[in-house]
């Protein structure tokens, strides 16, 4: 394999030894062999050194394994991005696999695209599986299917899970923000921006298998309890959000309803005043969908710290009662 492969798999991970496993299999299994294997462990506690160690030892293809505080998903992105070697960087998370003829495809795909119109792609885009077979969401409207991302979402409203890399060098001009205070920035955040610029070649082949089942479950790189988790890097979201997607707001209105409703709850849990955070939504449509949005966010908030005020005393009674019968 040459020193600049043609991919970087990058998988972030945070104690899952235990699920790992289905992401070098699948590796192993990979019909074409130009690739590498980084992996940015974000803090785990588990034996996944031990793993990637022994994996390294054995495996006929290079991996390489960095380790970070446990500082989020986002900030192990930047740091896999600025490290990748490949022309493609492929972001497959520690839970899932790909299929084995994957990179193969998506090589072939791009090598598809005409050499006139290929600057303003960045990538290939395919489906993706669960465990069981099952296509998860919505096929393209055809393939192969060129398009932004802005209108995938909005446009033709294409709902679930999809995947597919990026050219390396575009992925580097647009990392996320490191945000003091949050574990979690939301990736849309990047990938809007990338694609107010580049399209993407989607296609309907399944590139990727999703463990529906392992989803929601088990330790991840970022959890969220409440509206108040993570404010600040949800804060700087809906921002992005409200002030460059807002030409959309009326073929899709849900997300940016959604975003100006959230926008001062998670502004409070950031410790901004409302006043600053509407400072900073400069669209004036965004401006005045957040003012009229107000008192539906302040029973948010009210409502949810009812809730977390509630399990808190639950948790405390079943600690209490579990004390007594000891």
């Amino acid at each position: 394999m040459s020193v600049c492969p043609l991919f970087t798999v990058f998988t972030p991970t945070y104690n899952r030894a235990h699920t790992i496993h289905r992401v070098f299999d699948s590796l192993s299994a990979q019909t074409l062999r130009d690739f590498e294997w980084l992996v940015v462990d974000d803090g785990s506690t588990d034996n996944t050194a031990e793993l990637l160690d022994g994996w390294t030892k054995t495996a006929d293809f290079p991996i390489r394994y960095l380790k970070q505080e446990n500082s989020g998903k986002h900030v192990a992105r930047n740091l896999a991005v600025r490290e990748a070697r490949g022309r493609f960087f492929a972001l497959i998370d520690s839970d899932d696999a790909l299929v084995p003829n994957a990179l193969e495809r998506i090589a072939i795909i791009w090598d598809e695209i005409p050499l006139e119109i290929k600057p303003s792609f960045c990538g290939v885009v395919g489906l993706c599986k669960n465990q069981h077979g099952e296509i998860i969401g919505d096929q393209f409207p055809s393939s192969p299917f060129d398009s932004h991302l802005s209108e995938r979402k909005y446009v033709y409203r294409i709902h679930g899970e999809k995947w597919g890399p990026s050219l390396t060098e575009i992925d580097r001009k647009f990392l996320f923000p490191e945000i003091s205070g949050t574990q979690f920035v939301p990736e849309g955040m990047v990938h809007f921006e990338i694609g107010r610029t580049y399209r993407n070649r989607c296609v309907n082949e399944v590139f990727r298998i999703y463990y529906v089942d392992d989803a929601h479950t088990g330790a991840t790189l970022t959890k969220r309890k409440s509206l108040g988790d993570n404010a600040p890097g949800r804060l700087c979201y809906y921002v992005y959000l409200l002030n460059n997607q807002m030409e959309y707001f009326f073929q899709c209105p849900p997300p940016f309803l959604k975003a100006a409703v959230t926008l001062p709850i998670v502004a409070w849990f950031s410790k901004q005043s409302f006043r600053s955070a509407l400072k900073s939504v400069q669209n004036p449509l965004a401006k005045i969908l957040v003012l009229l949005a107000l008192p539906l966010a302040l029973l948010l908030y009210a409502s949810d710290r009812m809730i977390v005020n509630l399990k808190f005393k639950a948790t405390n009674v079943t600690k209490s009662e579990a004390t007594k019968l000891q």
